[in-house]
């Protein structure tokens, strides 16, 4: 597999992280030349990553956006301010310590080239900076190399605008090299941007033959007209059953799901799946509990047990065909269902984590469950077709689209019946997708929800959590 395939076949686009930060810098200095590193025309590249990067990392990071790779690398990134004001705040307190630092290196040990850089920025880097709008917001966009033209750039920037235009901006704006006339504006309309200004760049005459411009290309847009008409529509997004044995497949499924149709999910969490280890006991899955939770991810209470060991045989059906000897909460005695319930509010606590929902193992539980929930300040619970809004005493009808593949004939049965449910449910307003952890290692199901995700993202959709979805 070339290397451009194996970055095509993993793409991940995610909202900016703290973690970033220095990998963000290096590539900004990486392709600061034209596209090539920086170092030839300015050797400061803490200094010239600090300057176009940290305004928004720093000031905005929830206007910023990554392509991660395999094994966390950044490929990637674009960055947005909203907010002048606070670009502007920005740099004026940031300002006096570059000021000294270049004024230093410029009489001390900085390079002629580097010289030359600065004099032509106090000089005439103003005067050759195109003019920009006024009211947009302003990015600024930068891939390594070898992920250029590739589908996870594309994914990197629609990401971004749909989510200013979620946040209601009409326009945006960058400044972009142009070398010779390579970039027109047949080029630039294509992908809905117009060139408002241009500007010759003096400081690259004496690197390359041809003229280099700065343009700034303006979108004025609601980009995709249903994100404003149809702001409700919603993609519920559960992935069930994370306990240590699953946690590698559902890290691998978030990333997979959240890079076609961004934005949050629910994972459901078993404190001690099947009897066994301990969930508290892992420190691997602690800290991507604690990841997931941070970033706005919803951690919901599944059982505790996800199993029947001790319980009573009940109906054949429900508990051996249907679940396999899984279903917890099934005609479970409200004290012990209490008791259980309790336990894992006790492993939320100790962890800082908010228990806003509960689903049961098999969407099976008893009627007067959901008054112990309500006693717990639980916000929501769920059926397989519904989730019930607890404390509205509320439920909105949405039937989960899940798999059952444990055998060849649900196999076959599942890949019948997802294109009937895609039929039934898949236009609505809220649609539910709810994953188990070997579900997208079936290569039938794994094409089936990946065109899903996207094509769902394409209409307008975004990924919620339960707990987003019960809050609006």
């Amino acid at each position: 597999m070339s290397p451009a395939s194996e970055i095509q076949s993993d793409v991940r686009v995610r909202p900016y992280e703290q973690r970033d930060r220095s990998q963000i810098r290096k590539i900004c200095a990486d392709t600061g030349f034209l596209g090539d590193p920086i170092d030839p025309v300015f050797e400061d590249r803490e200094l010239f990553s600090d300057f176009l990067t940290s305004p928004y990392t720093d000031a905005e990071p929830d206007c910023c956006y990554v392509w991660e790779g395999k094994e966390g690398r950044i490929l990637g990134y674009v960055m947005g301010s909203r907010s002048r004001w606070r670009h502007i705040c920005h740099l004026v307190r940031r300002c006096p310590g570059w000021f000294f630092r270049a004024v230093f290196g410029f009489f001390f040990y900085y390079r002629p080239s580097t010289r030359k850089y600065l004099i032509w920025l106090l000089f005439r880097g103003r005067r050759e900076t195109p003019s920009s709008p006024a009211n947009a917001v302003h990015f600024h966009i930068n891939l390594l190399p070898e992920a250029r033209g590739l589908k996870g750039g594309k994914l990197l920037f629609d990401t971004f605008l749909d989510r200013m235009a979620e946040l209601g901006e009409s326009s945006v704006f960058g400044q972009i090299v142009v070398k010779g006339d390579r970039r027109t504006d047949r080029m630039f309309s294509w992908y809905g941007f117009k060139i408002i200004d241009r500007k010759e760049v003096s400081k690259f005459r004496e690197h390359r033959d041809e003229p280099v411009y700065l343009c700034t290309v303006v979108q004025e847009r609601v980009r995709n007209p249903t994100l404003k008409k149809d702001r409700n529509r919603r993609l519920l997004l559960s992935f069930h059953d994370f306990h240590p044995g699953s946690r590698a497949q559902i890290r691998e499924q978030m990333g997979f799901c959240l890079s076609r149709c961004p934005g949050h999910a629910s994972v459901l969490v078993i404190p001690e799946y099947h009897h066994g280890h301990p969930t508290e006991k892992c420190e691997e899955s602690l800290a991507l509990l604690d990841q997931w939770s941070r970033e706005g991810h919803d951690l919901t209470v599944h059982g505790y047990y996800h199993d029947r060991v001790g319980l009573p045989e009940e109906s054949w059906w429900w508990t051996r065909i249907y679940t396999q000897q899984e279903a917890e909460f099934f005609r479970l005695n409200t004290a012990e269902a209490r008791a259980r319930i309790q336990l894992a509010c006790d492993l939320w606590k100790r962890k800082g984590w908010k228990a806003h929902g509960f689903v049961a193992p098999g969407w099976l539980h008893e009627d007067d469950l959901e008054d112990v929930l309500r006693a717990e300040n639980f916000r929501y619970t769920c059926r397989i077709g519904g989730v019930t809004h607890l404390q509205k005493g509320r439920t909105d009808c949405a039937w989960a689209g899940t798999y059952s593949l444990r055998s060849g004939w649900r196999r076959g049965l599942a890949r019948l019946w997802h294109p009937l449910w895609k039929r039934i449910w898949g236009g609505r307003e809220i649609i539910r997708l709810s994953l188990h952890p070997a579900d997208l290692e079936v290569p039938f199901v794994r094409r089936q929800v990946g065109l899903l995700l996207e094509e769902l993202a394409r209409q307008g959709y975004r990924s919620y959590s339960y707990a987003q979805h019960v809050e609006m």
